[in-house]
């Protein structure tokens, strides 16, 4: 983009032709009623952001090559109650490239103490697999192309919440660049109440077809987990077994995946001080075919106190994703 705004908008009436921010309703199928964010920008870079899935990123495009995952679930719409099937009814609504987990759980299902809250009837918390933040529906706070900033902007916020209980909040804001195919996000979790709150959060970025295949390779100059891709690479297999492996998070907080058969990939920035374990999920399962990438909090249940958020209290996380050409 060389020409100034003047002249941009010369040529196409609020530079529609470029960049565009359209909020789109789906009509059919298991995600009628949900509401999309859908973003284009000059680069080839665009997303669909879910905003009655906690604002995460259902899918994401590269030059019209997928970047992400799709399952079976479809974006269920509304995600179908994770507490049901002893807490798997999580995998009733799990789609996107994006799942956000948490706020304040983002592992199996569990239970936990519930003495903080101080209400008699609750001695547990029930956590389904992942926590509840991905099912909540998000309000748009601000959305704009700014063109002086060179930049998408996008601000939502999400709200895990109950009586007597948690009561946490996910402001979210994405930069889409719109000079190189760059997403920033920066999210602030707020607990809102007055009592101190277990507090986690678990970046599910899930890889699929055809980013993730025989050919694709993990990506991370300090990533222990980088060579899981190695010799065997991602294949469909009809009898596969999930295979989770969690080790701490690279010291440069980089790791990503590229395929140079269809010549692109994609990285992703952290602070692996706020983010110290990383998780690589590898789901081969013909049909589901899936790599997770998942930076994450680390919840220590046996010092209960070392994962609480006071009331209040605030924490925040940046990440930044950056498509790569490899042709």
């Amino acid at each position: 983009m060389t020409q100034s705004n003047e002249d941009q908008r010369r040529r196409s009436v609020l530079s529609r032709a470029l960049a565009e921010i359209r909020q789109v309703e789906v009509t059919d199928g298991p995600a009628a009623g949900s509401r999309i964010l859908e973003v284009r920008t000059p680069t080839g870079l665009s997303l669909d952001i879910a905003l009655d899935r906690g604002g995460d990123i259902s899918r994401m495009n590269y030059k019209g090559h997928e970047l992400g995952w799709h399952s079976a679930a479809d974006m269920a719409t509304p995600w179908p109650v994770p507490d049901t099937e002893d807490g798997l009814g999580f995998l009733r609504g799990f789609d996107g490239f994006l799942v956000t987990c948490g706020l304040d759980h983002h592992g199996v299902a569990t239970q936990t103490d519930a003495s903080n809250f101080k209400y008699p009837l609750r001695k547990q918390n029930h956590h389904p697999l992942h926590g509840r933040i991905m099912t909540a529906k998000a309000e748009v706070a601000e959305k704009h192309i700014d063109w002086d900033a060179v930049h998408i902007r996008i601000k939502t916020i999400a709200r895990q919440a109950s009586v007597f209980g948690e009561v946490l909040e996910l402001r979210r804001v994405f930069e889409i660049s719109l000079e190189t195919p760059t997403v920033k996000m920066i999210d602030e979790v707020a607990n809102m109440g007055f009592r101190p709150t277990r507090h986690g959060i678990l970046y599910h970025f899930n890889m699929g077809y055809p980013l993730l295949d025989s050919a694709s390779r993990l990506t991370g100059d300090e990533w222990t987990l980088r060579n899981r891709l190695d010799g065997a690479g991602a294949v469909p297999d009809d009898n596969h077994v999930e295979i989770v492996d969690a080790k701490a998070s690279p010291a440069d907080g980089r790791i990503g995946m590229i395929n140079d058969s269809v010549g692109f990939g994609l990285t992703i920035g952290f602070d692996p001080k706020m983010l110290p374990a990383t998780a690589l999920w590898r789901a081969f399962q013909s049909g589901v075919f899936a790599c997770g990438l998942e930076p994450q909090t680390v919840f220590d249940d046996a010092n209960a106190g070392a994962d609480m958020l006071q009331g209040g209290a605030k924490r925040i996380y940046k990440l930044d994703l950056l498509v790569v050409e490899t042709a």
